[in-house]
């Protein structure tokens, strides 16, 4: 069994899983710890759904996070309408950002539908936006800088 991280379903850590849509984007469904789920769930032991696998228990919570990014990336975010991105016209967040964060968290089982189906009908690009999409073309650009000043030093 080889390359199963390849395919369209995949079970992600034991508690959650993602799929590759037609569209060229991926949509990550997670609920364990350090997710944004049932505070439960969120603040259980990290080895806590792989135990309940291997005792042939559920693993289960009624809130999960969701996320998009472009697949075949290493993370390149998406931004999801009314959900992740930038903000809709006349929405208001605390503090009175005009994005929101890659990553939705404590969304119902409609919500998480409803997610999935918009990520199905959006255009496989990063969101410019997007902090993560930010953070790493820094982490990219600080990357060349530092592998021109070794060549230099050469």
């Amino acid at each position: 069994m080889t390359d199963m991280d390849k395919r369209d379903f995949r079970i992600v850590g034991g508690k959650g899983f993602a799929l590759d849509l037609p569209n060229g984007v991926t949509v990550s469904v997670q609920w364990g710890p350090g997710n944004y789920c049932d505070s439960d769930v969120s603040n259980a032991d990290v080895f806590a759904p792989a135990a309940a696998a291997v005792g042939g228990d559920a693993w289960g919570s009624d809130t999960a996070e969701c996320a998009a990014y472009v697949t075949g990336t290493d993370l390149s975010w998406v931004a999801v309408p009314g959900y992740t991105g930038m903000m809709e016209p006349g929405e208001e967040t605390d503090g009175g950002q005009e994005w929101m964060d890659d990553v939705v968290g404590h969304l119902n089982v409609s919500q998480v539908l409803d997610f999935i189906n918009r990520a199905s009908q959006i255009d496989a690009k990063p969101n410019p936006s997007s902090l993560g999409n930010r953070m790493m073309k820094q982490l990219e650009a600080a990357d060349l800088r530092l592998e021109a000043e070794a060549n230099n030093d050469a």
